[in-house]
């Protein structure tokens, strides 16, 4: 915390908003009025509270705006540490900052001379990286010591080079097995509004257990625009995997499954995966099939309406088993999981207690939208 009259430890969140709503007043005309920032570094570097605070000050003098009172939180739920940084572009006589191409212009030079003055390892954000095989990726787990980025960069770039999807839904159905989450923002938010895209890291669960990711921060970039490309581009052989998905699901059905779990462990050992849609009905859609094996993944619609989600279902043995008992066997018990993603079937039919709940870091996030370092 820096230019506030009280003591950091006696000033409350209600008189840090103040303050800044005092200086955002001053100017009606500004539609953009606060700054958020974030400045990452490499999980090796163990800096201190001074030394951070030190940094943080240096990288405000080369923005201009070293004057201006702001505050700085410490965060380490990227698993790499990295700062956040609020601040309000307003000055105290109502005049604004010049934020027109303040990246190239401010930050990217503070930046680089920031490196240089504390002996920091140089940002690797902008080097291409060498994407894996799709065998080698592992999902993201809770506390690993990975870098949230860094692991998001090596599935993103993998699925995003190995796999066949047609929309977002089926992008999301792929990403879920490896913990991540792809989000366009809500209708009326920054991000929804020029067409950008986030990631999530979750557990498995669906809770989030990271700070959203923009496409342009990681260096596999993907981008809404570059994924729209990739819809509208179907791979050679699609209609072939769609046939071959058709056959196996049509096996899995021949075997008069009585439950949806025993359909699930048939698909499963044709390497298929069902994925169901979110379950607080905002983004519905029906059943997507993962195939594992030609990797692709397909909504029940695309494939015919024998394999939509309500054919399925219908179609399921039912002369062995009572109604009340079907229901019983067959609805899964989603209680623990977030209603908000897309869950793995197998996941919601195979409940497992613990894991944690979503990231209790969002009091400040709103202020405005974040500039790295």
């Amino acid at each position: 915390m820096k230019n506030f009259l009280q003591d950091k430890n006696s000033l409350t969140y209600a008189e840090k908003v103040h303050r800044f709503q005092h200086l955002n007043e001053l100017n009606t005309r500004a539609k953009l009025k606060m700054l958020h920032a974030t400045l990452n570094f490499e999980p090796s570097e163990k800096l201190s509270n001074t030394q951070l605070a030190d940094i943080t000050d240096r990288y405000m003098q080369g923005l201009q705006m070293q004057d201006h009172p702001y505050l700085v939180y410490r965060h380490q739920d990227a698993k790499h540490p990295h700062v956040h940084i609020v601040a309000s572009l307003i000055r105290s006589d109502g005049t604004r900052v010049n934020t027109h191409l303040m990246a190239p212009r401010l930050s990217e030079p503070t930046r680089k001379a920031i490196e240089q003055e504390f002996s920091l390892q140089p940002s690797q954000q902008k080097q291409r990286i060498r994407i894996p095989p799709i065998e080698a990726v592992q999902k993201i787990v809770p506390g690993d010591n990975i870098p949230v980025t860094q692991a998001m960069d090596r599935i993103l770039g993998a699925v995003n080079r190995h796999y066949h999807f047609a929309n977002l839904h089926e992008y999301n159905a792929i990403l879920r097995a490896y913990n991540v989450t792809a989000e366009t923002g809500s209708p009326g938010s920054k991000t929804h509004l020029h067409k950008g895209i986030y990631y999530t890291a979750l557990d498995d669960h669906g809770n989030k257990i990271s700070p959203p990711v923009m496409a342009s921060q990681l260096t596999s970039r993907p981008t809404l625009s570059r994924l729209n490309e990739k819809f509208h581009q179907p791979a050679v052989n699609y209609m072939d995997n769609l046939s071959s998905i058709r056959q196996r699901i049509d096996w899995a059905l021949d075997q008069q499954p009585e439950t949806l779990r025993e359909l699930l462990t048939h698909l499963q050992a044709d390497a298929i995966e069902i994925v169901t849609p979110p379950r607080n009905g905002r983004n519905p859609h029906d059943y997507v099939y993962v195939d594992h094996r030609t990797r692709t993944a397909v909504t029940g619609n695309i494939l015919g309406p024998a394999y939509t989600t309500s054919a399925v279902t219908a179609g399921l043995t039912q002369h062995h088993r009572t109604p009340q008992h079907k229901q019983s066997q067959q609805q899964p018990d989603s209680s623990k999981f977030n209603s908000n993603t897309p869950q793995l079937l197998s996941a919601l039919l195979h409940t497992d207690p613990g894991g944690p709940g979503p990231d209790p870091y969002q009091q400040d996030l709103g202020h405005a939208p974040r500039r790295k370092r």
